[in-house]
């Protein structure tokens, strides 16, 4: 087959749809399918190469409201020929920003199929409050904005149940959603290459997150939290590996409640090299306090390594959990430090989490994931036939 994937974020940024999207598309590509995969303009991005892979860059625009957003033309003369020339039998977007638009351009030009992944709750009130928009009229627009392009699309895609319900829930019909979770990647330990980031570190009490640090991630209540587990382990060290945009916010919440020593931010680091550094393998547990999140890699990557999970419930992803988490009330700082504390006190429970982590992992075998994928794809194409 040969698909067109379009994505707004890419490499070498780290986040769950990067990583997803890389992870599917070298699947699908050893299985000699070719991939043709859409996306802003960054000047790493020639590193990225890979057999029956050819990335074709947009320019673009900085958001000012986010890093990490793009704001690329809606309409690219240049790329309407070179998807023509490609000729892909299906479109692929996993992104609701400007690039879908031309993901969807591009479908009623060459009218093929088209399926988009949903990734993010762009409309929830925790994700629309960062740039602002706090009020629930645009709440409902941003359902509305998901909506004009998910009744009219081939097929959405759900990476967990609780995404498929709220889906449902606004309006999206069931018989067009098809559940299929984000892979694990490839991970290739070496321990000759390791990359050892806490050799200097003495303390065994660590607690991890990685991911984005933004205002809707409520990085700042595990803060509260580890402050008042300081009080009880006093060499607790919770470890934040991300970046942007709340990074110096951060640092001044740390530096109020004078816990510099017992918080360590290690900012951006890339996929691969964070898998092969002794950053989880030294963590004790997995910490989130985010409210509302699709069935983000990294929870999926700390499971991997044998994690216990302490998160607040909410919007979660209820397939991740089965015996190897504790779940506190949202933005209840107190309730998650007794579950941080516990973890750290009781080895033996925290090993019975451990291994329950590591039973779920095979759910989620990128290789599987890739084969039930590409059924999906074919049957999209030959019913279109």
């Amino acid at each position: 087959m040969k698909i067109a994937v379009f994505t707004d974020t890419f490499f070498p940024t780290t986040n769950w749809i990067v990583t997803s999207v890389v992870t599917f598309c070298k699947e699908l590509a050893d299985n000699w399918n070719k991939i043709i995969i859409i996306t802003p303009y960054n000047k790493w991005i020639e590193e990225f190469k890979y057999k029956n892979i050819e990335v074709y860059t947009v320019k673009w625009i900085p958001a000012i409201f986010y890093p990490d957003f793009k704001i690329t033309f809606w309409f690219t003369p240049t790329l309407i020929k070179k998807i023509r020339d490609f000729k892909p039998e299906l479109i692929h977007f996993h992104t609701q920003f400007i690039i879908w638009w031309q993901a969807i351009i591009m479908w009623k030009l060459l009218k093929v199929p088209v399926v988009g992944t949903f990734h993010t709750y762009i409309a929830d009130e925790s994700y629309l409050n960062v740039i602002w928009l706090n009020a629930k009229v645009f709440w409902d627009v941003g359902w509305k904005y998901n909506n004009f392009f998910y009744k009219k699309i081939d097929k959405v895609l759900v990476p967990s149940l609780n995404a498929k319900r709220e889906l449902i829930k606004h309006w999206i019909d069931v018989s067009n959603i098809e559940l299929l979770s984000n892979p694990l990647p490839q991970i290739e330990i070496s321990e000759e290459n390791k990359i050892h980031l806490l050799d200097d570190i003495k303390t065994e009490n660590i607690v991890l997150y990685v991911w984005r640090l933004s205002k809707e991630k409520n990085v700042s209540i595990s803060i509260e939290s580890i402050y008042v587990v300081s009080k009880e382990i006093p060499d607790v060290l919770f470890i934040i590996v991300g970046d942007w945009p709340e990074k110096k916010n951060l640092e001044k919440l740390v530096k109020s409640h004078n816990i510099e020593k017992n918080v360590l931010f290690l900012w951006k680091i890339p996929n691969k090299n964070l898998l092969n550094s002794d950053v989880f393998e030294k963590s004790k547990m997995f910490l989130s306090s985010s409210p509302s999140e699709n069935q983000p890699m990294t929870i999926i990557e700390a499971m991997y390594f044998g994690l216990p999970i302490v998160w607040v419930d909410e919007k979660w992803v209820w397939e991740l959990i089965e015996g190897n988490w504790f779940k506190a009330k949202n933005e209840n700082f107190w309730e998650i430090a007794i579950y941080i504390i516990k973890l750290l006190k009781k080895p033996e429970l925290r090993n019975k989490m451990s291994e329950e982590s590591k039973k779920m992992i095979i759910n989620f075998d990128s290789k599987m994931l890739a084969k039930k994928l590409e059924g999906i794809y074919k049957k999209i194409i030959n019913s279109k036939k």
